[in-house]
């Protein structure tokens, strides 16, 4: 279950490989926010087509100045995003910071694997969440309320389809994105 946002206009950068940033799409729309996509590479194109996609095709040190356009002609509120260390994603939380824009990051989640961890600001050393297990403890009592979580099964196969498809999508399509350089070796041989 997704929280309230509070977004009426929201910029999706790069998101887990598959489907998931499409149907957040899907259910941000439902919820009346207006949604632009920016695709870096063959394969967040492959998992994310329509009008609401742009391809960013230029130099990446273009990158912060054309991110800052974007969202200034879109009127951006939220930005959304997988990984908050990827240096495309920290240059556009600084760009979205200037501009009073909420970040949202998402990440595999910290109670694997039947979770996927969303906050607002950052993950991991970014997050804000409180370092004091004391904290938990105290709030432990609360959660025991909450229905138990729905068992998300065997993913692997899933996932391996994902990444292989965009392995694939990247290998062979990676000239139209030319300045593009993933974070990690992602040429499908």
């Amino acid at each position: 279950m997704l929280p309230d946002f509070g977004v009426t206009s929201a910029l999706l950068l790069q998101g887990p490989n598959g489907p998931f940033f499409a149907r957040l799409a899907a259910e941000l729309r439902a919820r009346g926010a207006r949604v632009t996509k920016v695709n870096f590479n063959p394969g967040d194109a492959l998992f994310f087509r329509g009008p609401d996609a742009v391809a960013y095709r230029e130099p990446m040190e273009r990158w912060p100045a054309w991110c800052a356009r974007l969202m200034d002609e879109r009127g951006i509120d939220g930005v959304f995003l997988y990984g908050d260390c990827r240096p495309l994603h920290r240059q556009a939380i600084e760009v979205a910071r200037a501009r009073g824009a909420a970040v949202w990051v998402f990440e595999e989640g910290y109670l694997r694997p039947d979770f996927v961890t969303c906050e607002r600001g950052g993950v991991n050393g970014y997050s804000s969440m409180p370092r004091d297990p004391q904290v938990f403890r105290r709030e432990a009592a609360a959660l025991a309320d909450l229905d138990p979580p729905a068992p998300v099964g065997n993913v692997f196969p899933r996932w391996a389809w994902y990444t292989a498809a965009n392995a694939v999508a990247c290998t062979l399509f990676g000239w139209r994105y030319p300045h593009y350089r993933h974070h990690r070796d992602v040429h499908a041989l």
